[in-house]
């Protein structure tokens, strides 16, 4: 009977309006919602009981009166993301700006070299003290440091005569340490050789040079600075990508030779 639907109806606004469970109340708005529907069907088929017109409008009002609260919820959480996003992404551009620009030719560029001699690890008092590593050359000590997936191999190397790979860190033309990243049997085949490709600071006479990215995610530019014979220091141009042959005697690297790197290069 609508009339039965009409009083279940008030009795459930009057349970709404006294709520203050979130949860109950959505149970609620549910339930008045489909009475509502169930009213109208009934209304509709021949011989229902009639309402009067101030009663129909006035559950829509309840309902009405109660969903506001949710859409302004609603409406002020999204306000908030949308307040947050534009902070959360510029967090990241922020950082990305502080980083270093990348050279022209990102993944050409290189620099390492194969140098004969015996690693020699300093002996620590402090069992918790990283040992100290270097690489005996000609006389010379050159300070050679290591990463720690390199421990296990730098230690079944030492004392023994070997061609050792690294990166080599140059300033003023004088070796001042190595990276150590493996070594090799002394052989006829594995002879001392450098790889230096880069570009050419005219400025500081350095040569500006990124790792590869397919063996080195580092994103940082090393600067190296050997010495460069006049003939050589005639052809290089400022800004510009070259290959370089070098050659040691002791810890001081010469550049002799310079080649320009030519092709399409991307920017990485």
């Amino acid at each position: 009977m609508p009339s039965a639907t009409i009083g279940k109806l008030n009795q459930l606004k009057a349970q709404l309006e006294q709520c203050n469970n979130d949860t109950a109340a959505l149970l609620l708005k549910r339930t008045i919602t489909k009475l509502e529907s169930q009213l109208q069907r009934e209304l509709i088929t021949p011989g229902s009981g009639k309402v009067t017109p101030q009663e129909a409008p006035k559950t829509s009002q309840t309902i009405t009166k109660h969903q506001a609260p949710v859409q302004n919820k609603k409406a002020s959480s999204q306000r908030q993301q949308t307040t947050k996003t534009p902070q959360a992404k510029s967090k990241p551009r922020d950082h990305l700006s502080q980083k270093q620009r990348l050279l022209p030719g990102n993944g050409t560029h290189r620099a390492w070299c194969r140098l004969p001699g015996i690693i020699r690890v300093q002996k620590m008092e402090g069992e918790k003290e990283r040992p100290n590593y270097f690489l005996e050359l000609d006389g010379h000590q050159i300070p050679l440091r290591v990463k720690k997936r390199f421990s296990k191999l730098i230690k079944a190397s030492l004392d023994t005569p070997l061609m050792v790979k690294s990166y080599p860190q140059i300033i003023d033309g004088q070796i001042v340490f190595l990276q150590f990243c493996g070594a090799v049997e002394l052989t006829p085949e594995n002879v001392e050789g450098w790889v230096m490709i880069g570009v050419w600071n005219s400025g500081n006479q350095r040569v500006l040079v990124q790792r590869d990215q397919k063996c080195d995610q580092s994103k940082r530019i090393l600067q190296h600075s050997p010495l460069v014979k006049e003939a050589c220091l005639e052809k290089l141009e400022g800004g510009k990508l070259y290959r370089y042959e070098c050659q040691r005697e002791g810890i001081t690297v010469t550049i002799v030779g310079v080649e320009a790197v030519k092709g399409d290069l991307n920017n990485g």
